[in-house]
């Protein structure tokens, strides 16, 4: 199992804060973005956009990266401030 979190508007979308996934062995965070989006359908658009951030165990990662059990994912916006 990995736990996804949600942050913004990515957990208004999922409408949960945080959830758990079986994941197949070598699965991708590509791979948990295609599970997240056959579960939670309004997440797509935010996915397909490509404006958001993504964390593995509080680093930054992309798309190819492996992600293992127990590992934490997260989903985050773009952050702006002044």
């Amino acid at each position: 199992m990995v736990k996804v979190k949600f942050f913004a508007w990515f957990r208004e979308k999922a409408g949960v804060a945080e959830v758990e996934l079986d994941i197949k062995d070598r699965a991708t965070v590509g791979d948990i973005i295609e599970m997240l989006k056959r579960r939670y359908p309004a997440l797509g658009e935010a996915f397909d956009g490509g404006n958001y951030f993504v964390s593995v165990n509080h680093e930054v990662a992309e798309l190819k990266q492996e992600v293992r059990e127990g590992d934490e994912v997260a989903f985050f916006p773009p952050v702006s401030g002044g």
